[in-house]
Parts: C-alpha cells; structure tokens; sequence
C-alpha cells in the first residue's frame, strides 16, 4: 500500500495527503471502539467484513449509502460479500468492499506423484481422507510426513477453516433470519465430527496447536512435516514467493478449490472493508480516496502485489486470475464462496464459537478428543448464543 497504491493516489490528487496508520486486528476492535466514544480518529477504516454491522449499531461509521451510488451501489461489487456493507434488516450502505480473503486447498503434489495419486481425488472430502490415509507418514527425506497441518492460535482463522465443513454437509451457524442457532443441529454437528476427526487422524497431535508463523514457515519454507494444509490465501502465495526455499519448494506447491462434501462444495469468503468515520472532517477527500482504491485498474494492481482477490467485480474478465495455479484455484473458489451471517451480534457469536475450536483442539494435541466431548462444548455453546440472540430482540421490541 504505501510503497504502490500511496504514489499513484498522490499522482492523481496531488492536494491530498494520506497519513496511513496500521495496527493488528488483535488490537483494532478497541482502537475503533475509543476513537467512537472519543468522536475522532482516521478518515478511513479498514475493517473485517462482519464487524460492519456492530460498527454501524454503535455509530462508530458513516452512513454512505449517497457516496455508493456515485459508483454504481453495491452491485459494482462481487455480489456474494455485499450483505456484510448494509446495517442488518436494512439497505443503508456502512462500507465497500476492499479485498476478498478465501479459503484454498494447499498441498504437495511431489508427494502426490511419489504414491501416483492423481490430485482429481482431493475434489471430495471423502477423496481428501483417502488420499491423506495413504499420504500419512509417507517419508520424504527420512522424515516422516503429517497428511495435513492446522493453524492453532485463538483468533478467527479456526472458525474460517471450519466453515466449509459445516456447509458441505449442509449444516449452518444461525437461521436465514439470523434470529436462531443453528449450529448445533445434527448436519451441522457431522460437519464438525468430520473436521475435527479428520484433524485428529492426520495431523500430528504435538504439532496441531502451532501458530500460523510456524505452520507455514514449516509447509512452505522448510518443506517438512505435512503434505496440505487449508491456507487464507495470503499465507499461501506470499510466503511460496518470499521462502529462503523458494527454489527449491514453489515447484511442489499446488492448489485447489476446498474440497466438496455430501452437501455440495463451499468455502469461507471474506474480506476487508472500507468505512469513513461519522466525525470525519473530510467526508468528500475520505471518499475520494475509497473510490480511488475501488477503481478496476488500482484493485488489479493492488492484487498482483498482495495476491488478494480484488472486490471489485469489472476485475473479473474472462482471462483475470488463470496465470498460474494459485490464482486459478483463487478464481474457482468464488463459485463456492459463502460468507457468515450479518448480524450485528456476530463478533460476539464468533468469540463463543472461537472458543469451543480451539478447547477442541486442545483436547486433539493433549490425546484426550471424544465426539462426546465436541458435541458438548456446541451444546453449551449455543446456550450462550441463545441468550445473545434473545437479548437482541428484547432490546428490539
């Protein structure tokens, strides 16, 4: 951003000066939430997609419904994430999309070809499982492989990874209306059993609770330790490009659209949005500069630096995104995107749900993981989800 898309904003509106500011999104949420109660801050927020609706709720970003229009609505955008712009129940626009983030299929196809497995058989679940039961401390170098790997730390990346299960085997979080849970229902609970019994099988338990820095350095730039893994797409091509073992490794990477259950194929889409605070001074200059990161020429560029999926849906032509394997797998994808609900409760729901992953977890790397155990956690889980849901409409009413 600051080195490629700053110069030619700068180029385009020599008046205007962007002060870009970055922080974690450890620590977004209670910057956003000071800058509210303090009425100041940035112009412009980039915010997690499903924090749109929260944000909205507590007055903390700009109504700009007006401002959209200038570029077509919300249908100038990949129909899919559009919901996660609007205040929930409404049509009044909080924020744009920026990015796109997916969940892909990473895997070693040297390790593949070693077995003669044909990777047409990772297009199922049932494939996937197959294929890491023969995969499953197959050596390469006299040490022994894991037939998949496991992001670990508490953050929501666990809940991304576990998504798509739930919804190939045709389960979901909460109710069309978003005014009941859903997650504990018996399709959504098998989704959940075949994740994590999956994981528990072909993940090596002393290394499941790894953090995203030590899963993909040990994938993608040490080569070792397991054959595939459920990558955002960032993880995957960035550090495929940027390994001291690049040579030597980007040749074995391959990827693929997330496998297909018994209830179709799906995988998590998410992304980033762009929001102006209501205490802006400059409303006008902070749209400008939205608009400017939302034209189709700066969203292309923008991608072929960071690798992430532009929002903006002219980027999609015929031959966008089918140079290369990654991005094929990227464009695939998109067929299958779902995003969480939009509810203005969600990051909270998320927060219950984060935690239920990863005591699970837990219990795989200690060797203690029982159905029993999972279906009990989800049981609490959803009491608590309940009592959030029936709060809301208590204030509603």
């Amino acid at each position: 951003m600051r080195d490629v898309i700053l110069p030619e904003f700068r180029k385009k509106y020599p008046g205007l000066e962007v002060l870009l500011t970055t922080t974690s999104w450890e620590f977004l949420w209670d910057k956003v939430v000071r800058y509210s109660k303090r009425k100041q801050g940035p112009d412009v927020f980039q915010i997690g997609n499903t924090l749109n609706g929260v944000l909205a709720q507590m007055g903390a970003i700009k109504d700009i419904t007006s401002l959209v229009s200038r570029i077509g609505g919300l249908r100038s955008f990949v129909q899919a994430v559009t919901h996660l712009c609007v205040y929930p129940g409404t049509a009044a626009v909080y924020s744009v999309p920026w990015y796109l983030d997916m969940r892909i299929l990473c895997y070693r196809d040297n390790i593949l070809n070693a077995l003669s497995i044909n990777e047409n058989e990772l297009m199922t679940i049932n494939g996937l499982i197959k294929v890491c039961g023969k995969v499953h401390d197959f050596k390469v170098n006299n040490r022994e492989v894991a037939a998949f790997g496991i992001f670990g730390q508490r953050d929501a990346m666990l809940l991304h990874n576990l998504a798509p299960w739930i919804w190939d085997f045709g389960g979901d979080f909460l109710s069309p209306d978003t005014h009941e849970v859903r997650f504990n229902s018996d399709r959504a609970l098998n989704g959940m059993k075949a994740y994590f019994d999956f994981i528990n099988t072909y993940c090596h338990h002393d290394r499941v609770m790894q953090s995203s820095m030590e899963m993909t350095e040990n994938f993608m730039v040490k080569g070792s330790y397991c054959f595939g893994n459920f990558a955002p797409t960032v993880y995957a091509k960035y550090l495929d490009l940027t390994s001291p073992s690049h040579a030597q490794l980007s040749q074995y990477i391959s990827y693929a659209a997330m496998p297909a259950g018994p209830n179709g194929r799906h995988t998590f889409l998410g992304g980033s949005n762009l929001a102006i605070s209501p205490f802006s001074q400059h409303p006008e200059e902070a749209w400008n500069f939205i608009s400017f990161l939302l034209e189709q020429g700066i969203q292309e560029l923008f991608h072929k630096h960071t690798h992430q999926p532009p929002s903006v849906i002219k980027c999609y032509t015929p031959g966008f995104l089918m140079n290369d394997p990654f991005n094929k797998a990227l464009r695939e994808s998109l067929n299958y995107g779902r995003c969480f609900p939009n509810t203005a409760k969600w990051a909270l729901i998320e927060d219950i749900l984060i935690e239920v992953i990863h005591d699970v977890l837990a219990s795989i790397r200690e060797g203690t993981y029982a159905e029993e155990g999972l279906i009990g956690k989800v049981n609490i889980a959803a009491d608590r989800v309940k009592g959030l849901l029936k709060e809301g409409k208590a204030h509603a009413q």
